[in-house]
């Protein structure tokens, strides 16, 4: 874990909050650090510097980035989708910021949960509903990235059929077929079929 706040006050207040705690390891709070949990504490409303350094982590940190509680003053609903593509899963009020509420928060996210008011979990269903309303679907995606005719695809797939048959159902040549499942593969960086396959089924998209 590793903290980063916006003056040296906050820093040494929520390391020493959280110093007690003997399932917590800290490292530097620097990119690259393989952190697990980034907490990071801002005086004012989020801003673009703060996402700036939140993407430095995101993309020079082991494996998939730190996963961010970020505890703040105040935060723009505006800046949701933001804070969630640089990592954010748990907002906290710096105002009503507790000892134990930050302990058990960071250790709620160390193992996997996400931790936004309920107003803004709201906000971003909505947000995430306009997105795939008039963004990607107009433009043939689904939330997961995934192409509706990729998806297509490997829901036969799934189902057991073969090219010459998917092709047959879906009213495309078989060439088609194979560049779809080709371009997908190689943008996702999958090696097979039933790794494709596997992939959309734990996107939630067959």
């Amino acid at each position: 874990m590793s903290v980063h706040a916006a003056d040296e006050i906050s820093l040494a207040g929520v390391r020493a909050m959280l110093g007690g705690c003997e399932e917590m390891e800290f490292v530097p709070a620097e990119p690259g650090s393989c952190a697990d949990v980034l907490v990071v504490v801002e005086d004012e409303v989020v801003g673009t510097g703060t996402f700036a350094m939140l993407r430095r982590w995101q993309s020079s940190s082991c494996e998939t980035g730190p996963r961010v509680v970020l505890v703040v003053e105040r935060f723009n609903s505006e800046h949701l989708l933001m804070a969630v593509e640089c990592g954010v899963v748990a907002l906290l009020p710096r105002a009503d910021l507790r000892e134990s509420t930050l302990v058990s928060s960071v250790i709620a996210v160390s193992q996997g949960a996400a931790l936004l008011p309920y107003r803004m979990q709201g906000i971003l269903l909505d947000q995430l509903h306009q997105l795939r309303s008039q963004v990607l679907a107009p433009a043939g995606f689904t939330l997961s990235g995934i192409e509706t005719r990729e998806r297509d695809v490997l829901q036969l797939i799934a189902q057991g059929l073969q090219t010459d048959e998917i092709a047959e159902q879906l009213t495309y040549s078989e060439g088609t077929v194979k560049n779809v499942l080709y371009g997908l593969m190689a943008r996702l960086r999958l090696n097979s079929r039933s790794h494709a396959v596997a992939y959309a089924m734990r996107a939630g998209v067959i």
